[in-house]
């Protein structure tokens, strides 16, 4: 696969792999781990792996939000399981979990100082088909009363990262880290090179989500790329090779991970 040279992250530092094997897991600076008081996730669907994880160490609060995850989510969720289970599509142990995923969400979001806001992340003054202004928030909501508060930022919400680019640098001296997935990422480069050089916190790792599809010249449309604070980092070798073997796993783990070449 190709990617253009602005991508390789030129800076290191220690990172550790959160989240569960496959989709869902994320490598991040260590360290954030340390300086947060808080873990915000911007998009959550099923699978809550990677904040949970983050807790766990860290001790960290958890805010998630995901207007999506609602009851009806859930109820065709549900409903698609019980028809894959009749049609023998249900083979592994993994397969019949699904089944008890909701109630792995309530018990996870009771939790002390675990919270799920019902909301969709886009700029406030946005009008969205479907909801009113009170099921939107953005960066600049979530952070109008609050001076001191430093959070590591997960952030996947299917191309509407685009629209808050600009939040996260204005709000950028909160962040213990980030960790971000880029979708359609082809037709953005301009965008995304735009944010990695105002962006103050340095990118240290690069991921091809392997469920997303590459175009003829080569290039991967789904990345997931990690920021972490210049006081963690160092240069990195300039030979790097990405995928690196101890932290990154396929998100599809039916594919194999397969080498990135920048140029």
């Amino acid at each position: 696969m190709k990617l253009p040279t602005f991508l390789y992250p030129k800076f290191t530092c220690e990172l550790i792999r959160l989240g569960k094997k496959n989709d869902g897991g994320y490598s991040i600076p260590k360290k954030s781990l340390e300086d947060s008081e808080a873990i915000i996730g911007f998009g959550l669907g099923d699978d809550w792996s990677f904040e949970e994880h983050f807790k766990k160490i860290s001790g960290a609060q958890v805010i998630c939000f995901d207007q999506s995850v609602n009851l009806r989510f859930w109820f065709i969720r549900f409903c698609k399981d019980v028809i894959d289970l009749f049609l023998l599509k249900k083979k592994t142990f993994d397969d019949f979990k699904r089944f008890f995923t909701y109630f792995k969400y309530k018990f996870f979001f009771n939790n002390r100082n675990v919270v799920h806001e019902k909301k969709n992340i886009a700029p406030i003054n946005q009008t969205i088909y479907g909801l009113n202004k009170s099921q939107i928030i953005d960066l600049n909501k979530i952070l109008n009363d609050k001076k001191n508060f430093n959070f590591f930022l997960k952030i996947d919400i299917e191309e509407n990262e685009y629209r808050i680019l600009s939040q996260i640098i204005k709000h950028q001296k909160h962040f213990t880290g980030l960790v971000i997935e880029f979708h359609e990422c082809d037709l953005h480069f301009d965008k995304i090179k735009r944010f990695i050089d105002e962006f103050e916190l340095q990118l240290v790792h690069i991921h091809v989500n392997n469920f997303g599809s590459i175009t003829n010249l080569g290039n991967p449309t789904v990345l997931e790329l990690t920021f972490s604070p210049k006081k963690y980092n160092s240069i990195r070798a300039e030979n790097c090779k990405f995928p690196i073997d101890e932290l990154d796993q396929p998100n599809n783990k039916m594919e194999k991970d397969v080498p990135i070449i920048f140029e």
